[in-house]
């Protein structure tokens, strides 16, 4: 959880979110001036004391890192709602107020609008929680965890240490030996290469493994001195470990949530067309693909760990908080919104699909909202740009929900687009309360339907 290696920040990066501008932009800070000079100071004090072997290699990497990050936020990867501030400014409080030995001065938090559920610790005093982290999680006990955990990085320097162990190996005798052996070999250079990484993102795995428990147990103690109810610590773990495998994996059912009476679904926007690339081998676009980048590794050795160590007790888990469920509506809704102005359309419609099925959006903010998708989705199809938002059916992943969505988009014909958007406006208006959010995308589908 904590930033450890250079890959997973860039895949975390790439997984970012860059959301258009409102006339109220709550993807950019009030002042993005004083945020720039903020992580320019407590880049520049961090960096000043590094020293030792390889120095000068780990001061670029924090400093690339950090301008990296300034230019995720002027690209509008992060989002700043006063809602989620003040709410995470209480649990804050709490946590900081109970542990007056942790130098709080140079801490802020940021909210990245990544769906992943996770947080990171940079080690100079930048924290980052992503939106999906709120969406996720079902208490400000559980939050409150998972920040302690960041902050026990932060305490123990885990960032500056694990950037020193990463660039010392890659600059150890042994490694530098394999490579000049790599470069010797006169067939079979990639494949040994691969070899000598992979050898590498083992020993950088088991290394995780305990680094991960070691802020468990510290992040618990400062957890333990807080108002919140220790047996969250687990769920919090466990919650995260059961989101790595169930991410984009909810039946949509496509068919039934377009099968409109004035419209019905058509069994053939859901046909495949054969390839000659079929195949079982499948591939996952949306989940990590090995122990060494997944989101929240070694989960189960850190429960028991955690267990062992406090002699904690599982609790039974009543569902939602009152204090976080707020947020977590405001979460979901910015990550759908996010999708939105990226124009990620299939991310968008299976968000809307799965969130309205396990109510957690209103009805009036799914029937409205997905009436502008199919908007959104008319208007690329119009100007023939859905190959630029909506990937085709990739035979080889497994990410069966996207899939579907994508297949279906792409099967729909202009004419056909604009049909179903007019029959979904005209059919869900009547479950609406507040018609007035629909009717504005009802309009435009009356107006190209004449």
């Amino acid at each position: 959880m904590n930033s450890k290696y250079f890959k997973v920040l860039l895949l975390f990066l790439c997984f970012q979110l860059v959301c258009s501008q409102d006339a109220v932009n709550e993807y950019l800070p009030q002042d993005i001036n004083e945020t720039e000079i903020y992580l320019k100071r407590i880049n520049s004090n961090y960096i000043n004391k590094i020293e030792g072997p390889f120095s000068s290699k780990i001061k670029k990497v924090f400093k690339d890192r950090d301008e990296e990050i300034l230019k995720t936020i002027k690209d509008s990867s992060y989002v700043f709602i006063p809602e989620i501030k003040e709410h995470l400014d209480l649990i804050l409080a709490n946590i900081f107020a109970s542990n007056p030995e942790i130098d709080t001065t140079d801490f802020n938090f940021f909210i990245n609008n990544s769906m992943l559920p996770n947080a990171a610790c940079y080690g100079d005093g930048m924290f980052q929680i992503n939106i999906g982290l709120f969406t996720a999680l079902e208490s400000d006990d559980e939050l409150a965890f998972v920040i302690c955990h960041e902050i026990a990085h932060k305490y123990l320097e885990h960032s500056l240490k694990n950037v020193s162990n990463v660039i010392a190996t890659i600059n150890s005798k042994e490694t530098k030996k394999k490579v000049r052996h790599v470069k010797r070999q006169r067939y079979g250079q990639t494949r040994a290469a691969l070899s000598v990484i992979d050898g590498l993102s083992i020993d950088i795995l088991e290394h995780s493994k305990e680094v991960e428990a070691e802020a468990d147990s510290l992040g618990f103690v400062f957890f333990s001195k807080t108002k919140y109810s220790k047996s969250k610590a687990l769920s919090s773990l466990n919650k995260l470990k059961a989101v790595d495998d169930m991410l984009l994996h909810h039946d949509v059912k496509i068919d039934s949530v377009f099968n409109l009476e004035t419209y019905p679904f058509k069994s053939y926007w859901l046909k495949e067309a054969i390839s000659i690339f079929d195949t079982d081998e499948k591939i996952n676009e949306f989940k990590l693909s090995s122990d060494t980048l997944k989101t929240h590794p070694e989960i189960n050795f850190r429960i028991k760990k955690l267990k062992t160590e406090f002699n904690i007790q599982d609790e039974l888990i009543l569902g939602v908080t009152t204090e976080i469920s707020e947020i977590k509506k405001i979460a979901n809704a910015q990550s759908i919104k996010c999708s939105i102005d990226l124009k990620l359309l299939d991310l968008a419609i299976y968000q809307l699909i799965e969130q309205f099925q396990n109510h957690k959006i209103t009805s009036d903010y799914y029937y409205s909202t997905m009436a502008q998708v199919l908007k959104s989705i008319y208007q690329a199809k119009e100007q023939h740009h859905l190959g630029k938002y909506v990937p085709q059916k990739n035979s080889f992943s497994d990410e069966k929900q996207l899939n579907t969505i994508r297949l279906f988009l792409h099967n729909l014909e202009l004419n056909e687009t604009r049909k179903l958007g007019l029959a979904f406006c005209e059919f869900n208006k009547s479950n609406m309360e507040n018609y007035e959010l629909l009717r504005t995308t009802h309009e435009f589908f009356e107006s190209i339907n004449q």
